[in-house]
């Protein structure tokens, strides 16, 4: 249940793809995904770009911003599902009902992409706090 990432994936002349540019926590099973989405922007700028370091570094740039979206939403998951303690309880206790009356409290992310909104409203819903 870790994650590890490097803070660019392109450097020197060397792009990073998949795990190798980041792995997130297992649990939510995206690192197939991630790998996929990695290679297809890389390959798009690539394709579309005639100074290759240029769309190696806007393919970091993306992966910065998609990975930490997905880490993100993977952290408040984390936070309200496996975190131990007498505040995570009381969090359960408050955001499980709402998410089971609401299931479209759940961020989305995991299975329709980063693009989504990921920001501290999103996060409130999540939680019940809104």
């Amino acid at each position: 249940m870790t994650e590890t990432w490097v803070d660019h994936a392109y450097r020197n002349g060397f792009a990073l793809i998949g795990d190798a540019a980041g792995a997130s926590d297992p649990s939510w099973g995206q690192g197939l995904s991630l790998t996929l989405r990695d290679v297809r922007v890389l390959a798009e700028n690539l394709l579309s770009m005639d100074d290759w370091p240029a769309a190696a570094g806007s393919y970091a740039s993306a992966r910065d911003a998609y990975f930490s979206a997905e880490r993100t939403v993977g952290q408040w998951a984390f936070d309200l599902l496996f975190q131990r303690g007498s505040g995570a309880d009381q969090r359960r206790e408050h955001a499980l009902p709402l998410l089971a009356a609401e299931p479209d409290r759940f961020p989305d992310h995991f299975f329709s992409g980063p693009e989504l909104p990921c920001d501290d409203d999103v996060r409130k819903r999540f939680f019940g706090e809104t």
